[in-house]
């Protein structure tokens, strides 16, 4: 068969270059010559086509077969413009061949014009050779600069090259400018099971969906809420809910907040587990009503935090300005920490140390108030995290000085309004009255400083304020009010419905 002939056109990726001399002796100077710089050749090699091959680590895994007909057309029309890129084949069997990592599509346009009779198995084909790593790694880089890449191809591009290469993710984002936490998440996605993988790629779901799925590292959970989330129609694969979803199905006897709560306060406010029918003895029992978990662990952990704020107020390692605290929105703490989002109360901030220790005497020293944050470790232990502190927002910067110079009149100042804001607090809250000899005897106490307002109120036209307090009530008096509940319940739905 007669080659045909394609117009040429000079390569887009290869400008106009000048060319360094580098063996030229430099002339005398008393100036030190700078250190010689190797630059790896970037020509490319003319490859016959028959001797090409779509090499299985292409960074485009996704939609490989798409336009490949307008590319053929494209190259018909305008001849090749850019290089592909590729490696040798290293077995016996392929020596004679060249495997392209990047240029899947040019090479398919190629072979279809082959198949149109435009072209033979001995057209020259531009390939920029390269080790396999080094021509995986041009891929990638490629295609990420081009931006056209599916998140599909990216996450898989970024796996192939930590398999193969024996390199970190630190090494990988600074190769390709990204930030480190940026490869840790492109290499987790990379670890989605493929039926997530595939529906990303086929833009089934979105990439917020995703990183949801990620979430979980247990693939046989993504799989059966993927499944689940499939039937739902129009609501199918919200992130918000994929995310509830997993955290639902994940429950079990194993859980630190079952740990935490305990069978019997579970089962005490309606809890009960899946079929046990098919399980092994002794395996860890599915929870059926996950979200009485939920209710009892956040109550638990109101109730416990108090006593703990206390404790950690009279460590020597925290600090007595403690003022209150943060719960992770899961409730669960792990070794790393936690990477959910904290609110920080009204005019704080949170501040992290690794060095916990410089933290909290810089806290002790300098008398800052601060908000710490708990959660249950895996033990199923109330727990406050030393590495995190909401301090005030003013003080945020005194934590991050080397050194802080006290000064003994500020500190006067600050103690002086702390005691007038604490006989303010105290005058309020005395005002309420006595309770010797009532039935709040015994029973009332009064929240901590940061959580007791005590908002002004006017009420028939006497000006005052709203003093909060909490009142304990025995568990085994609640169920003689249950009659009276009903009534008072049922009076209150009638009068919506009559509004």
């Amino acid at each position: 068969m007669k080659q045909a002939t394609i117009p040429e056109k000079p390569l887009a990726s290869s400008p106009r270059r000048e060319i360094l001399k580098l063996d030229r002796k430099p002339a005398a100077s008393t100036v030190p010559a700078a250190p010689r710089v190797q630059i790896v050749p970037s020509a490319p090699r003319l490859i016959p086509l028959g001797q090409l091959r779509r090499a299985p680590e292409n960074v485009r895994h996704t939609r490989s077969d798409e336009a490949l007909e307008e590319m053929a057309d494209d190259i018909a029309a305008h001849g090749l413009l850019q290089s592909l890129i590729g490696y040798d084949g290293n077995w016996p069997e392929d020596q004679d061949l060249s495997f392209i990592v990047g240029g899947g599509r040019r090479l398919g346009g190629m072979l279809i014009n082959r198949t149109r009779g435009l072209l033979d198995d001995t057209f020259l084909v531009p390939v920029l050779i390269r080790s396999q790593e080094e021509a995986i790694e041009l891929s990638l880089a490629e295609n990420l600069q081009q931006r056209t890449m599916s998140p599909v191809d990216e996450f898989l591009g970024f796996k192939r090259l930590l398999q193969n290469g024996g390199r970190s993710p630190a090494d990988l984002a600074k190769r390709f400018g990204f930030s480190e936490r940026v490869v840790k998440q492109r290499l987790r996605l990379a670890e989605l099971v493929p039926e997530v993988l595939n529906a990303l790629a086929e833009r089934q779901i979105t990439l917020d969906a995703a990183m949801a799925y990620a979430t979980s590292q247990d693939p046989v959970l993504q799989l059966e809420v993927f499944e689940n989330q499939t039937k739902r129609g129009r609501t199918a694969h919200d992130p918000a809910g994929i995310r509830h979803s997993l955290r639902m199905k994940g429950l079990d006897t194993a859980d630190p907040l079952f740990r935490f709560v305990g069978p019997e306060i579970y089962a005490r406010d309606g809890g009960t587990y899946e079929d046990d029918l098919f399980n092994e003895p002794g395996k860890d029992r599915v929870l059926a009503q996950p979200f009485v978990l939920e209710t009892a662990a956040n109550t638990m952990v109101d109730f416990q935090a108090m006593r703990l704020l206390e404790e950690l107020k009279a460590n020597d390692a925290w600090a007595p300005t403690i003022v209150g605290y943060v719960k992770v929105p899961t409730l669960r703490l792990h070794s790393f920490g936690t990477v959910e989002k904290l609110r920080p109360p009204v005019g704080f901030v949170m501040v992290e140390r690794a060095d916990h220790a410089k933290l909290w005497r810089t806290v002790r020293n300098n008398g800052f108030n601060v908000h710490v944050v708990v959660g249950i470790d895996a033990e199923g232990q109330l727990i406050a995290d030393p590495r995190f502190a909401f301090v005030p927002i003013a003080q945020r910067a005194a934590i991050d000085r080397p050194a802080l110079v006290e000064v003994a009149a500020d500190r006067e100042r600050e103690a002086a309004a702390h005691r007038e804001r604490e006989i303010i607090r105290w005058s309020r809250r005395l005002a309420v009255g006595p309770f010797a000899g009532t039935p709040f005897e015994g029973r009332v106490f009064w929240p901590e400083a940061s959580s007791d307002r005590q908002l002004p109120s006017n009420i028939a036209g006497v000006d005052g304020f709203m003093v909060g307090m909490q009142v304990f009530v025995p568990a085994d008096q609640v169920p003689a009010y249950r009659k009276a509940a009903i009534s008072k319940v049922d009076q209150m739905i009638a009068a919506r419905g009559n509004a």
